[in-house]
């Protein structure tokens, strides 16, 4: 079409948004249905509660009072948090101190009370690691010659690991 545009490429305002850029409209109103105004809660749970307070709680949805005034409406909740077994009398006793950590990140006292579900976490897909193949005794030694210059035994052993990872990961030829 050499006409009188030319050979001009379509302009980046007709054509679609990357995905990335939509999955945060798409997050936010998933979260909005569960009382959660931003993910901050859900995203740092770990950090807020404690890595092993975390590994048996959920955080399930953000409860506010029924009130008029965008105070009221920021203020005051109550975080349903769904637990798994015992530790939901330990959560309960850390109460306070989960709350203090949860207003302390919002910075206003977002949060008044926990409520405690008991039952099953939703199951946590931890990352997948790649099957390594053992090394053969060519690619031993040739790792160990590559090492031999390096003098400190604890940058050796990293970079043995290291090595046997790298190399243990590409096909066998």
């Amino acid at each position: 079409m050499n006409g009188i545009l030319g050979n001009r490429v379509a302009s980046r305002r007709y054509s679609p948004a990357p995905v990335g850029a939509r999955i945060g409209a798409v997050a936010r109103a998933a979260f909005a249905k569960r009382g959660f105004t931003q993910s901050h809660v859900l995203a740092h749970w770990p950090e807020i509660a404690g890595a092993q307070l975390a590994e048996f709680s959920s955080p399930e949805k953000l409860v506010f009072p029924r009130a008029s005034g965008e105070r009221a409406r920021r203020d005051g909740a109550t975080l349903v948090v769904r637990v798994d077994g015992p530790v939901a009398v330990e959560i309960r006793h850390l109460e306070p101190q989960i709350i203090e950590r949860i207003n302390g990140y919002y910075g206003h006292s977002a949060v008044a009370r926990l409520k405690l579900v008991q039952g099953p976490l939703p199951v946590k897909h931890g990352p997948r690691l790649r099957r390594l193949r053992p090394l053969s005794a060519d690619e031993r030694a040739t790792l160990a010659q590559e090492l031999e210059k390096i003098e400190e035994p604890a940058l050796k052993e990293a970079l043995r690991k290291l090595g046997e990872r790298v190399v243990g990961a590409r096909r066998a030829r």
